[in-house]
């Protein structure tokens, strides 16, 4: 991984958190843990960070947080939920590889990424 991977990301999806909490799909509004059950994404190390409608390419994106992994994921979809990409980058990435190498994990990783300063 590499900062290179953090700036992609933040050029396609914006800075991390800045996207929405609900998008709207074929008139129907869903919040992101809707999002979530919809992509088949709802797993109990998932956390969902924000949503973004990709204008310019009629497609859709969630961005979450991946305990298990402890990667940032970016889940592309189209009107139907149906994959289309996803773009993953470390944590580390976001928090410094110090911070992250201190930040003392154990068994549990923080729900919120404001916790670390995201």
């Amino acid at each position: 991984m590499s900062e290179k991977d953090r700036l992609e990301m933040e050029k396609r999806h914006g800075p991390l958190g800045s996207g929405a909490t609900h998008l709207t799909v074929e008139g129907k509004a869903y919040d992101l843990y809707d999002l979530l059950k919809m992509l088949g994404l709802d797993y109990d190390d998932v956390r969902p960070i924000d949503a973004q409608r990709l204008d310019a390419e009629g497609l859709f994106a969630i961005r979450y947080f991946d305990l298990e992994e402890r990667m940032v994921v970016a889940h592309e979809f189209d009107a139907a939920f149906g994959y289309v990409r996803e773009q993953r980058v470390h944590i580390a990435e976001w928090m410094g590889e110090e911070a992250y190498q201190n930040f003392g994990w154990g068994a549990w990783c923080p729900v919120n990424p404001d916790s670390f300063g995201l």
